[in-house]
């Protein structure tokens, strides 16, 4: 029988491995055990001033070789994202990052990151078993017309192995990676189960006329 099939409206996920993993890892271990880091996350232990956190610490970067390794690096991988639209030749600029520290029965609630165009992750320290990252589903119309699912075979309704029924994605992040996604995308991160902080670098970017 002959037919044609076509995948509407696609989102885009990407995953790099970052190549200066060794070289970032050292940096941000240095800078996370300096004094003034140190005196930060102290200050901030019985008042966590994040609502995006949960039981988890937020360090901003106030580090010069750290901020330019993220952004040049960070800029090239943008560059093959670039490549995948048909947007007006423009420039990424307004690179915001920060250090997330998940201890155990830390997590990172649903959102998304307003009036960004890309938001990524770069995955510094994740211990065996310590959360996965998740994406729902952007489009809300399904949920009201999609049948009864047959989960013989996958005992979750939401996320399930099947792209086309699955309303959520789950990604196992790895360390030494990057991920990238469209900033208005919700997503969230499990709590942490394990005695192990998991530690990544998140980041925003936008792209377009500053």
């Amino acid at each position: 029988m002959e037919f044609s099939k076509k995948d509407l409206f696609i989102t885009d996920f990407w995953e790099f491995k970052f190549p200066y993993f060794d070289q970032l890892k050292g940096l941000i271990n240095d800078y996370l055990d300096s004094k003034e880091v140190q005196k930060y996350l102290e200050s901030i232990k019985n008042n966590n001033p994040s609502l995006t956190t949960y039981g988890g610490e937020e360090v901003p970067i106030e580090n010069a070789p750290i901020e330019s390794l993220l952004a040049t690096q960070t800029a090239k991988l943008l560059k093959i994202i670039e490549k995948a639209h048909i947007w007006e030749e423009s420039e990424w600029h307004s690179f915001d990052c920060w250090i997330n520290i998940n201890k155990q029965g830390g997590f990172n609630p649903p959102h998304i990151h307003p009036g960004q165009t890309y938001s990524g992750v770069y995955y510094l320290s994740v211990p065996e078993g310590s959360g996965n990252i998740h994406f729902l589903d952007p489009r809300p119309a399904p949920i009201y017309a999609t049948p009864d699912l047959n989960m013989e075979n996958d005992k979750n309704i939401y996320s399930n192995n099947n792209p086309y029924d699955s309303r959520v994605f789950s990604h196992c992040p790895r360390e030494g990676y990057v991920v990238f996604f469209p900033s208005w995308l919700v997503h969230y991160v499990d709590p942490n189960p394990t005695p192990s902080p998991r530690i990544s670098i998140a980041f925003n970017v936008k792209y377009g006329e500053l």
